[in-house]
């Protein structure tokens, strides 16, 4: 399935849950889908006619007109609009209803993003491939004059991994800071992902074309670093043989991003100030002013405040970059964006040695999630990628992962595992992918592979042997179930 899906019209998503409307919205802007948003069924109504092309994505239970109502609406309107059904409650006559109405699809929460993603691609019309029709356009418009009752259009962004709560409201305070030449101070764990808040605060905002220059104020010798920011005359030190433009000439319209400016030293923190109150700087050896037209952002894993007091930072200075702090939460502490992540690692360095078929295991999902992450996202990028050397086969397995072991002994829910056992085991649940995996006392001493296999070929009854919804629930590929069920029923384990 491609990434990015070509298309004229929005897809319509309707959810009056705001938390999960906008958590599903960063889903579609992280695969460049166009969409509009609406809280009730009523707003949709009037969108519906003879011939639209577009996916209806609904919650069954909305306030007033339920999703299933809605269903049974477009039918008449418009019966060919693929039309999906969302519901917490897993209740098979509402499904069987919902499909015998016309339904394409029916999603229980909560549910893996990518199988909302496979399902718009899978009935998105194909030939749609520009979003200036005449058509899109009714919509877009339609849809703007009922934003008083609830929806809005929510345009394809930059894209970003963000799917657990308390990233998507970073994400939303970026955006907000985005529109403006606001100076950001990025505060958070080493290895959080502050380089890429603030890259997408550049890629969002008016900025956007203007050139994105990053430096680590921490990785360079404080000798050369005034010599990198503002840029030097020729001659104006040994070994400056020819003029040199600095980062801030470099970034001139565009973004800079101070990375650890917590370790820049004091002089070029005056120098700094000046330059933010001036918007002007002036090269080594040189008396002549440069105009700086620079967006600052900057960031640091340091408690700048604690910094201030111990007199290791100008409090002013402090004052001018924390005009809008954003702080980026440790991994650990957004644990919707493991999984997704981890599979977006996964895909990067799988397709690179020509290894796309890998997925991650069910006890390797269930580890990543337990995992402390002390290294946060910068440790989850570099053990998937390893992992992805050490596979064997389609799958990447817990002892493939090779956490480390001093970690391992705090997570409680789940033992650390040995290669490919886990020793012991409280009764506990794994979420693996928006099910649950639940762990008896029986099961505790048993190996990785048998809980992998038991739970494969339970979701494949739950499922009454429909490989196509076992694929979405176990969030493997097609090919790694058919090579698991082939090879249980060589053992014996597996009768068809």
């Amino acid at each position: 399935m491609n990434d990015a899906i070509d298309q004229r019209f929005p897809v319509i998503l309707v959810e009056d849950d705001e938390d999960l409307r906008e958590a599903i919205a960063v889903t579609l802007r992280m695969k460049n889908i166009d969409f509009v948003t609406h809280q009730r069924a009523e707003t949709v109504v009037p969108l519906l006619r003879p011939g639209l092309k577009t996916v209806l994505v609904t919650d069954y239970k909305l306030p007033g007109m339920t999703g299933l109502d809605l269903l049974k609406i477009a039918q008449t309107e418009c019966p060919d609009l693929p039309v999906v059904i969302m519901t917490a409650f897993a209740d098979t006559k509402l499904a069987v209803e919902a499909l015998k109405a016309g339904a394409r699809d029916f999603l229980i929460k909560p549910f893996v993003p990518q199988q909302l993603i496979e399902i718009i691609s899978r009935y998105h019309p194909p030939e749609t491939n520009s979003a200036s029709t005449p058509e899109a356009s009714a919509l877009v418009e339609a849809t703007s004059k009922t934003k008083e009752v609830g929806s809005q259009i929510r345009p394809a962004e930059h894209n970003v991994i963000a799917v657990d709560p308390q990233s998507i409201a970073t994400f939303t305070r970026c955006e907000r800071v985005a529109a403006t030449d606001t100076s950001v101070l990025v505060t958070g764990e080493s290895g959080a992902g502050k380089e890429v808040i603030a890259h997408h605060i550049h890629k969002t905002s008016k900025r956007a074309k203007g050139p994105y220059v990053a430096i680590n104020c921490a990785a360079i010798p404080e000798t050369l670093l005034e010599s990198i920011l503002f840029g030097h005359e020729k001659g104006s030190f040994t070994g400056a043989t020819k003029s040199q433009a600095g980062k801030f000439e470099q970034a001139h319209k565009g973004t800079l991003f101070l990375d650890e400016i917590g370790e820049m030293p004091a002089p070029l923190q005056a120098k700094l100030l000046r330059v933010l109150q001036d918007k002007m700087i002036e090269r080594i050896g040189s008396t002549d002013s440069i105009q700086a037209d620079v967006r600052i952002i900057a960031a640091t894993n340091l408690n700048l405040q604690e910094q201030v007091k111990a007199g290791k930072f100008r409090e002013d200075l402090y004052f001018r970059l924390n005009v809008f702090p954003i702080h980026v939460l440790e991994l650990r502490n957004r644990p919707l964006d493991i999984i997704p992540l981890a599979e977006f690692f996964l895909k990067r360095y799988s397709v690179n040695i020509g290894r796309d078929s890998l997925t991650l295991s069910v006890a390797a999902r269930a580890l990543l999630q337990k995992y402390p992450w002390p290294g946060n996202v910068r440790e989850l990028e570099n053990i998937i990628q390893r992992a992805v050397l050490l596979a064997d086969g389609d799958q990447i397995y817990a002892e493939d992962l090779e956490l480390d072991d001093s970690q391992l002994t705090h997570i409680t829910t789940l033992d650390q595992p040995t290669k490919a056992v886990i020793n012991r085991a409280p009764e506990s649940k794994m979420p693996q992918n928006g099910t649950e995996i639940a762990l008896s006392k029986g099961e505790a001493s048993q190996d990785i592979e048998s809980v992998e296999r038991e739970h494969i070929l339970k979701v494949l009854a739950e499922v009454n042997g429909n490989r196509t919804k076992a694929v979405e629930v176990l969030g493997i590929s097609a090919r790694a179930l058919r090579y698991k069920l082939k090879a249980y029923k060589e053992a014996g384990f597996l009768n068809e």
